[in-house]
């Protein structure tokens, strides 16, 4: 099943209002649902452990172009791209594809984890805490502040 199909509902829900749309929104609509058909014709002619990972189709003068989400099946794709091209040749004779590029989408880079270093408070800022708790009004702030310093203190001394 594809991470895209759930498209389809708010499909549904939006033709109305889309199919009064004029100009630039009317061929904007129209070349989504040519891409759209495009993509699920390839997706139909391909063996089930392929489809999924055909996330996009698209041509440019005379060549198809097919988008996979992952490297590793850009190979047993290849196998298949003389059939998808006569499938294609035969469903879309208007486009006049002869040959077919497949492209691999970039995936995006996992954000670097870097480790904080805690640094625990010196004996000087715990006494600044405390002192620092005698001061503020509020009872709940006053409280944790001398806790903190407690806390400080402890570590300190270990």
């Amino acid at each position: 099943m594809s991470k895209y199909s759930n498209i389809k509902p708010y499909t549904r829900i939006m033709k109305p209002l889309l199919n009064q749309a004029q100009g630039a929104l009317k061929n904007l609509l129209e070349d989504a649902q040519l891409f759209q058909a495009l993509l699920e014709v390839g997706q139909d002619s391909l063996p089930s452990e392929l489809q999924p990972h055909l996330v996009g189709v698209s041509f440019e003068k005379n060549t198809l172009l097919l988008q996979l989400d992952e490297a590793i099946w850009a190979t047993q794709l290849r196998f298949y791209e003389p059939n998808l091209l006569g499938i294609y040749q035969e469903h879309f004779p208007h486009l006049e594809l002869s040959r077919v590029k497949v492209h691999i989408l970039p995936k995006a880079q996992e954000p670097i984890k870097t480790k904080k270093m805690v640094v625990p408070p010196s004996p000087e800022d715990a006494e600044a805490m405390l002192d620092l708790s005698q001061k503020v009004k509020y009872e709940g702030l006053s409280k944790a502040l001398a806790s903190l310093s407690l806390r400080a203190k402890k570590n300190a001394s270990e």
